[in-house]
């Protein structure tokens, strides 16, 4: 028989509670969220054991919550916890004091209750899934049992001798509970969790910690070498050089336009006549044309206009905070003995007049909202506020978590306070 050891190596078993952290986060978040306090689940213990050797001693009198990854993993989850600590969760959620009560039932009520605080942890934790390994997951419907009537074996549905992953958590809730709770996964499905997350970082299942030797350092390139500049001649030798060329002989025209003083405009140029205009320069250039160095007449720039602006005057609105006046408070006091009616919608949805003549007893209408999404609190067709549903006295009852009013019904409510 394989030993126990040898099933996940220390690798995997840091990686799956890598991963259940990560997972649990989300659900203590959505827990939090849903009893209106904190709520803090620790890292994770990781364990292989077998399922007869798996000891909740201390978490007995038991109720397990099993669910089943429908798409985008396979196997189940089990999480066990206390009696007790799922009663003060419950008393958190209905509003009532956390003391734990010895005549406490499980019945249909308290049962559809703990499936949907399971519901909504086990949900946040699929979709942390999700995002973490870039697959999408879904999950069956959580159902509870009671440990006392059922074994955990016949609820995964594995012999005593089979080989599982057991993960302990420390759950705490702000002023209502300081425990633990397991989640027993299949060892396929660890493994499965375990290799995600290491096919991400690039490592598989059996590599080593041990770091990979450092590269040697790559030879510093030789400084190229400098180009040398070429020295500049010196005074004296530049006089030599100048000494030595022949001079040219230079026309009598080209002596006397040096001579002859720069003028500014065209007006005073020398007269050209045809001769000189004929008449070569050295070498076979032609003379040069007096109109090629003619300085273009200068346009004068075009005049910008005055530009006269200021800062805009905005208006001032006055605030909208009035005061009434004695008369209009009674006018209001009136309309605050005026009944309205309240209505909650969980959802809606469209469907087609052929569908709805095929209603029938156990028709299934999905309705547009998410399971656990918050309802709408509607007052006369007008949409205030949006809560969760709790049960009160066989009773349902609506929790505000969130007001959806008008600034006009803010101002009236601050001047029925006065």
């Amino acid at each position: 028989m394989m030993s126990e050891n040898n099933i996940l190596t220390d690798l995997q078993l840091d990686a799956v509670g890598e991963v259940m952290n990560i997972s649990m986060g989300s659900s203590a978040t959505a827990v939090s969220e849903l009893l209106n306090c904190k709520v803090w689940i620790t890292t994770p213990k990781v364990s292989i054991v077998r399922v007869g050797e798996l000891n909740y001693d201390r978490l007995e009198p038991a109720i397990a919550v099993k669910i089943v990854y429908v798409k985008g993993l396979s196997g189940s989850n089990l999480m066990i916890l206390k009696q007790d600590d799922v009663q003060l969760i419950l008393n958190q959620l209905m509003g009532m004091p956390p003391v734990i009560s010895p005549d406490f039932e499980f019945d249909e009520l308290n049962i559809s209750a703990v499936s949907e605080v399971m519901n909504q942890m086990m949900g946040a934790s699929a979709t942390a899934l999700s995002d973490f390994l870039g697959t999408h997951i879904d999950i069956s419907t959580p159902t509870p049992y009671i440990l006392s009537d059922v074994k955990i074996g016949d609820l995964q549905e594995l012999d005593d001798d089979t080989i599982v992953a057991a993960v302990n958590f420390d759950l705490t809730i702000d002023g209502v509970i300081k425990s633990e709770f397991i989640s027993v996964l299949d060892v396929d499905l660890a493994a499965e969790l375990a290799n995600k997350l290491l096919a991400m970082s690039g490592m598989a299942p059996d590599d080593t910690a041990e770091p990979e030797p450092a590269p040697a350092p790559a030879p510093t390139p030789a400084p190229a070498p400098v180009p040398e500049m070429p020295q500049m001649p010196s005074p004296d030798m530049m006089m030599q050089q100048q000494a030595a060329m022949p001079q040219m002989p230079m026309p009598d025209m080209m002596q006397q336009q040096m001579a002859m003083p720069q003028m500014p405009q065209m007006s005073q140029m020398p007269q050209m006549t045809p001769e000189m205009m004929q008449q070569q320069m050295p070498y076979g250039y032609p003379y040069p044309n007096p109109m090629m160095y003619a300085q273009p007449p200068m346009q004068a720039m075009p005049v910008q206009p005055q530009i006269n602006y200021q800062n805009a005057q905005l208006a001032q609105f006055d605030s909208t905070d009035v005061a009434l006046g004695s008369e209009q408070k009674d006018n209001l006091k009136l309309l605050m003995g005026v009944p309205l009616q309240i209505s909650v919608e969980i959802g809606s949805t469209t469907r087609k007049i052929k569908y709805i003549l095929d209603f029938a007893q156990g028709t299934i209408i999905e309705l547009e909202r998410q399971a656990g999404a918050p309802v709408d609190v509607i007052v006369n067709g007008n949409l205030i506020a949006r809560g969760d549903v709790v049960v009160i006295d066989d009773n349902f009852a609506v929790r505000i978590t969130e007001i959806v009013k008008s600034k006009f019904i803010d101002s009236l409510s601050k001047e029925q306070g006065k």
